[in-house]
């Protein structure tokens, strides 16, 4: 009886060691593909400033996704783009002007291809948001209300903010190569 007794307790034993053995190349696995997924297709983010009041709030954690090219990229999208000027900053916006298009700002109304911005296709929920009761800047001041028009190049895109007197945008650090996007909100 010991010898069976002794058996029964091996026999249990790797039972309980397969059991860990799996339990352990499972969660390897999954960690891996969770690693994968995060670096090479989607990624999350934290909003952290009122840029894209109403739309989005501070705190909002959205997501992303990393297949970026020009075919998919459109007038509307949001967009998650490195800082053209400040190392390590990222930009959340949306796409008002592509590769081509003249963009001008004209009393704060952005102006493409010489029409006024049309907002009704971008989407349910777009609202345009203006904080500053102060009225529109000079031109000879700042380019942000009121500004030359500008040819977009072949790989530039030009981004606005929805709440336009709250944030940084192209009006103040000028067209963002396709390079510098992040990722495009999925």
């Amino acid at each position: 009886m010991s010898r069976s007794s002794s058996n029964q307790e091996k026999e249990k034993r790797e039972k309980i060691k397969s059991i860990l053995k799996q339990t352990g190349i499972g969660l390897s696995i999954g960690l891996s593909v969770a690693i994968l997924i995060r670096s090479f297709l989607f990624f999350p983010f934290t909003l952290e400033t009122k840029d894209m009041l109403p739309t989005y709030s501070p705190g909002k954690r959205i997501y992303f996704h990393r297949f970026v090219n020009r075919s998919n990229l459109y007038l509307g999208d949001l967009v998650l783009v490195k800082h053209p000027t400040q190392e390590g900053k990222v930009v959340f916006s949306r796409i008002s002007g592509k590769p081509g298009d003249t963009v001008q700002m004209k009393n704060k109304i952005l102006y493409r291809n010489n029409h006024p911005e049309d907002i009704s296709g971008v989407g349910s929920g777009f609202v345009l948001q203006f904080e500053d009761k102060r009225g529109m800047f000079p031109s000879s001041f700042s380019g942000r209300d009121n500004g030359e028009p500008l040819i977009l190049k072949d790989r530039d895109y030009f981004l606005l903010c929805d709440n336009r007197d709250s944030c940084s945008d192209s009006r103040d650090f000028g067209p963002i190569p396709i390079e510098n996007i992040l990722g495009k909100l999925f």
